[in-house]
């Protein structure tokens, strides 16, 4: 029984591996970015909100020119950091984490994602793993985008990766009008200019809408083989089967309308 257990688990895990890695829900394209060739500036990501008229019900987008996204990190393999993340971050990621209803499926991807930033640093920390850092973009105090990277300082400046990115879901609502939107856009506008500013070349991440990134300068990597892992301790009870997103691709789509947001992730 027990055996049969093990093999049903490791299929499940399979299983979803292959659906997650396999484009069925994502795009799934490994992306890679020369830093050399991207030239945007804080001032290209401001926030933005949209508005609706009373009257006709038009929804327009509104630039905030009096505010900006403010910016902090925090390297978790420094003891202070990791309690300031402790304290800071992760009651954040757990709320956004419990979802918004009714259902859609921006939403649920970001709070999914939410979730998983947490899981991930976690799993890290109990396996010893070298630790990354923690992005954040705020408004007036309020975070609206997290980031999940790997630490230069830690692993060197060849093609670090991009592990995890995540928009506020409440920002994500279809029509609201209430929370700050292009948090994930400038946070990630900002992490690149951070890994430039220490001397990376490149920088690589999975991307789950190529459309956002290619025209943004990044370019897909050609996949010559499967490099797909089964971790021997990987726990498929911990993935929701109700959920279409609960992977570890990323996601912070910060726009109603059009495609705006950082989507994608570490692989």
């Amino acid at each position: 029984m027990k055996f049969k257990n093990i093999f049903f688990g490791f299929l499940r895990a399979w299983l979803l591996v292959t659906i997650f890695y396999g484009g069925s829900l994502y795009a799934n394209n490994r992306m890679f970015l020369i830093l050399e060739d991207y030239h945007y500036v804080d001032s290209d990501f401001p926030p933005y909100f949209f508005e609706k008229n009373i009257d006709t019900g038009e929804i327009t987008k509104v630039v905030d020119m009096q505010n900006t996204f403010q910016f902090k990190s925090y390297s978790l393999n420094l003891a202070d950091d990791m309690k300031l993340y402790e304290t800071e971050v992760k009651p954040v990621l757990l709320k956004w984490g419990e979802g918004i209803e009714p259902y859609q499926e921006q939403t649920d991807k970001a709070s999914s994602f939410s979730r998983y930033m947490v899981e991930q640093i976690n799993k890290e920390l109990d396996k010893n793993f070298p630790l990354g850092k923690v992005h954040i973009a705020t408004y007036k105090g309020k975070i609206e985008a997290v980031s999940y990277a790997e630490d230069v300082e830690v692993v060197g400046l060849e093609e670090p990766k991009i592990k995890t990115i995540v928009a506020n879901p409440e920002g994500l609502i279809t029509n609201q009008t209430t929370t700050p939107k292009g948090g994930g856009s400038s946070l990630l506008n900002r992490m690149i200019q951070e890994f430039k500013e220490k001397g990376v070349d490149k920088i690589r991440l999975y991307s789950v809408d190529d459309e956002y990134y290619l025209k943004r300068g990044w370019q897909i990597k050609p996949e010559t083989e499967a490099e797909i892992e089964i971790d021997p301790n990987f726990n498929s009870d911990s993935f929701d089967s109700d959920s279409d997103s609960d992977s570890n691709f990323n996601s912070d789509s910060d726009s109603d309308f059009e495609n705006e947001g950082a989507c994608g992730g570490g692989g």
